[in-house]
């Protein structure tokens, strides 16, 4: 099927897709959702990076005042 006939067509109570037609609106929703996914993964990969460097800067300092304060 064609980019412009799969462009065209809109889903209506009047008219239902031939399986061609639904097998490519189910596979561009299945694209469209697993780029969502990656994107959402990679947003809280990076959050959980930012926590991850935040804690380690915040255990360091600790050591460093347990160590330095207690002389």
């Amino acid at each position: 099927m064609s980019e412009a006939e799969m462009n065209s067509y809109r889903l209506t109570s009047m008219e239902e897709p031939g399986d061609e037609r639904m097998a490519q609106i189910m596979r561009e929703v299945a694209e469209d959702a697993r780029e969502s996914t990656r994107r959402a993964a990679e947003r809280v990969a990076a959050g959980i990076e930012a926590a991850t460097h935040e804690a380690r800067a915040r255990v360091e300092e600790t050591l460093n005042r347990l160590r330095y304060d207690s002389k």
